[in-house]
């Protein structure tokens, strides 16, 4: 996600994400606005400007130009993105519970992920050596 001070199109800056949001891997939101209950495939692109109303799934690939509007209850897919339909009311139902079962998914595998940066080298060194010293005591 990136936020700018200022934008050059001379809209919002700012980058804002709702409720129940799934983000795939490798999307680029740029001072973009989507709010609650949306499903954003892998490798979107975002640009700024661009809001993804309440319940719309873009496809995996989509780049949204600046300023693009998608409106509630839609699929989107394409580069430049475009609308393909409209969605049924069981895929709406379903967006909310398939954030919820990332989340558990992430939240319970969250310790194999690495921090950012080196410093987990230094404290897994660390950590061996206390554990080497109580040992030895």
């Amino acid at each position: 996600m990136h936020a700018a001070r200022t934008s050059p199109t001379g809209l919002s800056a700012a980058t804002t994400v709702g409720r129940y949001v799934t983000i795939g891997q490798s999307c680029v939101l740029r001072s973009a606005t989507v709010e609650d209950e949306v499903l954003i495939g892998e490798k979107c692109v975002l640009m700024e400007g661009s809001l993804v109303e309440n319940h719309c799934i873009l496809a995996p690939g989509t780049v949204l130009p600046p300023g693009r509007l998608v409106p509630s209850g839609q699929l989107w897919a394409g580069n430049p993105a475009k609308f393909v339909r409209n969605l049924t009311k069981d895929e709406k139902a379903e967006i909310a519970g398939i954030a919820s079962a990332v989340f558990k998914t992430t939240d319970k595998h969250s310790s194999e992920f690495l921090p950012v940066g080196t410093a987990y080298i230094q404290a897994e060194k660390l950590k061996k050596s206390l554990e080497a010293q109580q040992q030895s005591s």
